[in-house]
């Protein structure tokens, strides 16, 4: 498979991911039966997000190598859609249990996820914060790993370093995310180096993805109580994600040579687009009844997009 290929279906990997989101949050509304289970083990959809992320950080890095320009992008990117949100949010903690002044302000600036401030909204806008902020030193760090041992010397690195964070469930599902980013960066650093992923290397990533499941499976067995407060439910997704997002592409671009697959990946294309706001407003439906959650996160959805655009908007014509 070409780099270019994994790359070009992106957007589809990240609507997978969404759905797979959720599908998780929304677990114990669904009755007994097989997709309750599967609903408990598709949380690794957040870990879709920050390999895909990792690959679009590591190419917007190098455009200029400009931190200020890099997280200017980031902003722009990110803020017309957050802040009108979280604004929404925070008055509706206002309105009902309450929110303290620093709680609010820590969601502002998206900071949360660092803080035991209840109520909290996710960490996972924190967590996409700290992996742009250590962009430069970690795209430079996957373009220099041009041997194998290093990359895997790199990621192995970022993961003893996120145990640090272990009995730390906020900081420590954050830090376990980090090698996934960084697995991300190297194979868009790869990708400039050769234009495809050889056979034996593609049967690995694909045979990875039956170990890591089956090790995310057995921990309760075995390690009771340590699945969060350990990492031990998310390092098995180093193993699973690339090849995941591999297959992925793979039957992405199968459907493109069909018509009704390629109105399928122009479908998956526009949700891929909307994964941050749908990830946003989802957690204003999730108090709804199982029925009305698809219906109300569509239509917040769509309120959301219509006020980021308007921002967007009004942002040049104030330059």
């Amino acid at each position: 498979m070409r780099f270019q290929t994994l790359f070009k279906y992106r957007k589809n990997i990240m609507a997978a991911a969404i759905v797979m989101v959720l599908l998780y949050h929304t677990k114990g509304a669904w009755p007994e039966n097989a997709l309750k289970k599967a609903a408990f083990f598709s949380y690794g959809g957040v870990d879709l997000f920050f390999f895909c992320s990792g690959v679009g950080c590591f190419f917007s890095w190098f455009k200029d190598r400009d931190p200020a320009a890099f997280l200017a992008r980031r902003a722009a990117r990110i803020l017309p859609s957050y802040l009108p949100f979280i604004l929404v949010w925070i008055a509706i903690q206002a309105l009902g249990e309450g929110i303290t002044l620093s709680g609010a302000l820590a969601h502002l600036l998206g900071v949360q996820g660092f803080l035991a401030r209840k109520p909290a909204l996710n960490w996972y806008v924190s967590g996409m914060w700290l992996s742009y902020l250590l962009t430069p030193w970690l795209a430079a760090l996957a373009a220099r790993c041009e041997r194998r041992t290093a990359a895997i010397g790199a990621v192995l690195a970022l993961l003893l370093g996120s145990v640090a964070f272990r009995d730390d469930t906020e900081l420590i599902i954050m830090a376990a995310r980090l090698p996934i980013f960084f697995a991300g960066m190297l194979f868009a650093a790869e990708s400039r180096r050769r234009e495809s992923l050889t056979r034996p290397e593609l049967a690995l990533l694909l045979c990875l993805v039956p170990v890591g499941a089956a090790l995310i499976w057995e921990t309760p067995k075995y390690f009771p109580g340590l699945e969060w407060s350990a990492g031990l439910a998310w390092y098995p997704m180093l193993l699973i994600v690339p090849g995941l997002c591999v297959g992925i592409a793979a039957v992405s671009a199968g459907l493109s040579r069909i018509p009704a697959g390629r109105a399928v990946n122009r479908a998956l294309g526009f949700v891929g687009g909307l994964t941050f706001e749908i990830y946003l407003v989802h957690f204003l439906a999730l108090e709804q009844p199982l029925r009305f959650f698809l219906p109300l996160t569509a239509l917040y959805t769509a309120a959301l997009c219509g006020v980021s655009r308007l921002l967007r908007r009004l942002i040049p014509r104030r330059r």
